[in-house]
């Protein structure tokens, strides 16, 4: 099968949906790196639920956004967000539903580069504001997770989070592991998309050693 390289899509191109196990194999995803990313992202989804809104049903969704997060390292490493977004409107996963598709391939987009508001407005501008509203908000609610997931595994040391401490206003977060220094700076830095959607602050500290 040819691959997508990191080019836009052409319209006229109609997107051809490939298993997960596909996807893994012809585009050679990380897998213990993404295997990380989505155990993060089901743990973050399940403690901060109360926040963010998301239904049950779509933890199979951000799951699956973790997976293939960085599906367009090997064809543009420096680009890959850019990559994984245009490699995922050809070939989707098909154990997602058809509506909810783009979803995974905006937050593959959104995974990397810091996030401020005038960027969201800009991609408002873009294809991703053509989606319909629900569809956006929904991306960038899932995108906010998979940036904090793809941060606590950024050492690949396998950090993994500890202590939740709930604050009025804040949640702290003590992360564990030999990488957890690192990857508490990263998720401080990661966490921009998720205080421009939320009002509650995020706060990440390696647990300390007794």
């Amino acid at each position: 099968m040819k691959t997508l390289k990191h080019k836009r899509p052409e319209k006229d191109l109609r997107p051809e949906p490939l298993p997960l196990e596909d996807l893994y194999s012809i585009y050679e995803i990380e897998r213990s790196h993404a295997d990380n990313v989505a155990r993060n992202a089901l743990k973050l989804f399940d403690i901060l639920a109360s926040i963010h809104g998301l239904k049950p049903e779509m933890r199979n969704l951000v799951e699956t956004a973790a997976l293939v997060h960085d599906i367009g390292v090997k064809t543009d490493f420096e680009n890959h967000h850019k990559a994984g977004r245009n490699i995922l409107i050809l070939h989707p996963p098909l154990e997602v539903p058809e509506r909810l598709r783009p979803v995974i391939a905006w937050t593959a987009f959104l995974h990397k580069k810091s996030a401020d508001k005038e960027k969201i407005e800009k991609l408002k501008e873009k294809n991703f504001g053509k989606m319909p509203e629900d569809l956006q908000k929904l991306t960038l609610k899932v995108a906010a997770l998979i940036r904090l997931a793809d941060a606590l595994d950024y050492s690949r040391m396998e950090s993994r989070l500890g202590k939740v401490t709930f604050g009025k206003c804040s949640i702290r977060f003590e992360l564990e592991g030999q990488g957890a220094v690192t990857d508490a700076e990263r998720m401080e830095k990661k966490g921009d998309l998720w205080h421009l959607l939320y009002n509650i602050r995020l706060e990440f500290r390696p647990a300390s050693k007794m």
